[in-house]
């Protein structure tokens, strides 16, 4: 850290996860830290999966009952609440995957690694527009209403008044602004 940050690790409040020690031997509190780490993800993961799954089946049967209008809209909320759960998995666990399982590489592979993780903040970042972008593009209703908002944003109504102040055939309309 003094080397590649200038920062005294003594001085610095830190949470290290490091796999190894100085002679390469391995810390199995950390090792076992990192396994914890990755089992509750993957539980995550897996309570997700079961539960997008029966909730996709049940409103398959569920949603027979109702007009095509009404299922073509819960179709999408359902596929926009499939990529509002697939865009923190893009944005953040897969990002963050090489970072935390890199070190462990080192000693196996002999090659040191420096990871600079100030670019995982931005990504970071990112989440809450896409969220909202997701949804708004995969919901016709809100696609509707963008599109009629970004058309009067850039091809504004012209709005001419018909009254003239002139009974003259040949006057021109007073342009109103």
């Amino acid at each position: 850290m003094l080397m590649n940050y200038e920062l005294a690790i003594g001085e610095i409040p830190r949470f290290v996860i490091v796999a190894y020690d100085g002679d390469n031997s391995l810390r199995w509190k950390n090792m076992a830290f990192l396994v914890q780490g990755v089992s509750v993800i993957g539980l995550h993961y897996l309570v997700i999966l079961y539960f997008g799954l029966k909730m996709h089946f049940n409103m398959k049967k569920k949603l027979q009952e109702y007009s095509t209008t009404y299922r073509r809209l819960q179709n999408q909320f359902f596929r926009a609440l499939v990529v509002q759960t697939m865009a923190p998995t893009f944005l953040f666990v897969l990002p963050a995957g090489p970072i935390l399982l890199g070190p462990l590489a080192s000693p196996i592979f002999g090659f040191p690694i420096s990871l600079q993780t100030g670019w995982l903040c931005s990504v970071f970042s990112l989440y809450p527009p896409i969220d909202s972008i997701a949804f708004m593009i995969i919901v016709t209703e809100y696609k509707k209403v963008i599109k009629e908002h970004l058309h009067y944003m850039f091809f504004p109504p012209e709005s001419q008044s018909a009254a003239c102040t002139s009974t003259d055939q040949n006057a021109k309309p007073i342009q109103m602004s």
